[in-house]
């Protein structure tokens, strides 16, 4: 195989069998599955080949997956997709696709340095765009979930790797995998298409910690029903840069309302008082559920707090406590945009008790539907704070 350092926007190999190739300085890169990653130099540029681990290399169904893949992803030519230079044969790795490398970080090691919603919003736009451009080429990633989204250490940019042409027949995949998987790729009753990495976006962005400004936007991208599902990635971003801003209220009809509220709303409740043991009556500040939800014709326990503007409320807010760490440290950038929704929703109802009753309801519910993720002591923090906040706004109006 020629040295040559093959420019970014040409193909290293335009034929579909492998060709004898050699490299230097091998490190092996930990790895799940039944791939194997190696870090190597090609001449003075560093590549990375994918190829079986040596359990697997025998594997005519692998060998061939390896071979399907890459006649698939070499004509890829997109910044946020990473490069398939050339199919090759290397003694000692077996069969192997040679690969751009990356200096970067996975996804889930990103998410662990603490960084702004703004900052994963724009991780989110680069991997639709990624996602956009595939697409428009006829290719489905299949496999898209934290641990292949590299994220560059120079400049925070997406790399897509490690697409999947395997069904789950073929192979068994990991927990991980399937947590963020289309139902169709699931069960095999269909055949994949974009709408399938549309469902792994929007549960990435569960992860990604923005299920309270994008519930809308998640809860569309996971339908079921791929048919419910956005169309394409264009259909995404037009919603997802528009609707951003913080969390929109679920469009209900006053007829689903008034037939459908009192069922859910005790469905609900009845699954928190059994599942959490009354999580919003909290240690802290022993809050009452029944408080919370009660008909306005009770009266509000006292409180000192008055009525502010929605800044200084917020503010004051936000700083009576100290900021979340570890597990609940989610709450940070959970609690501005809570605060702002719960008080335009005060805003809107101040003066219909029972409407605003029912307005918190069914923002309630649909908070707690879109962070479907959280563990049980990351709920309880968040029934807490919610709980807090409506009892101190439910006083300040008296």
């Amino acid at each position: 195989m020629s040295e040559k350092i093959i420019p970014s926007n040409e193909p290293a190999q335009a034929a579909s069998e492998p060709i004898k190739a050699s490299y230097t300085e091998y490190t092996v890169i930990p790895s799940q599955g039944y791939c194997q990653f190696v870090k190597c130099k090609k001449g003075d540029q560093p590549v990375v080949l994918k190829g079986l681990k040596e359990a697997y290399r025998e594997r005519v169904l692998l060998r061939n997956a390896l071979k399907r893949e890459f006649k698939q992803c070499q004509r890829l030519n997109h910044p946020g997709i990473v490069r398939y230079q050339g199919l090759v044969d290397v003694e000692g790795y077996g069969l192997c696709i040679e690969e751009e490398y990356v200096d970067g970080r996975t996804l889930q090691a990103y998410l662990k340095e603490s960084h702004t919603d703004d900052e994963k919003i724009t991780i989110v736009n680069q991997i639709a765009d990624a996602l956009r451009y595939a697409h428009q080429q006829g290719v489905a990633h299949r496999n898209l979930k934290p641990s292949n989204i590299l994220i560059t250490k120079q400049g925070d940019h997406v790399k897509l790797i490690d697409f999947n042409v395997l069904s789950l027949d073929d192979v068994k995949p990991t927990a991980d995998t399937t947590r963020f998987m289309a139902p169709e790729l699931k069960d095999e009753t269909m055949t994949a298409d974009g709408t399938a990495d549309i469902y792994s976006l929007g549960t990435i962005m569960k992860v990604m910690g923005l299920t309270l400004a994008y519930s809308e936007v998640i809860k569309r991208c996971c339908a079921f029903k791929r048919s419910d599902r956005y169309s394409d990635i264009d259909e995404f971003l037009a919603d997802f840069n528009h609707d951003g801003s913080s969390f929109s209220m679920p469009k209900i009809g006053k007829g689903a309302v008034v037939i459908g509220f009192i069922a859910v709303v005790v469905i609900a409740l009845a699954a928190l008082a059994y599942n959490y043991g009354g999580a919003l009556v909290d240690q802290v500040g022993k809050i009452d559920v029944t408080s919370i939800f009660k008909s306005d014709a009770e009266t509000a326990p006292e409180d000192t707090a008055t009525v502010k503007s929605v800044e200084q409320n917020n503010n004051d807010s936000v700083a009576d406590e100290a900021p979340a760490t570890g597990k609940l440290a989610f709450m940070n950038t959970m609690k501005p945009a809570l605060y702002k929704d719960l008080d335009r929703l005060f805003a809107k109802h101040s003066d219909d008790r029972a409407k605003l009753n029912r307005a918190i309801k069914v923002y309630y519910r649909g908070l707690i539907q879109a962070n479907d993720t959280l563990d049980k002591e990351q709920r309880a923090e968040l029934d807490r704070v919610f709980g807090n906040y409506v009892k101190q706004k439910k006083a300040a109006l008296k």
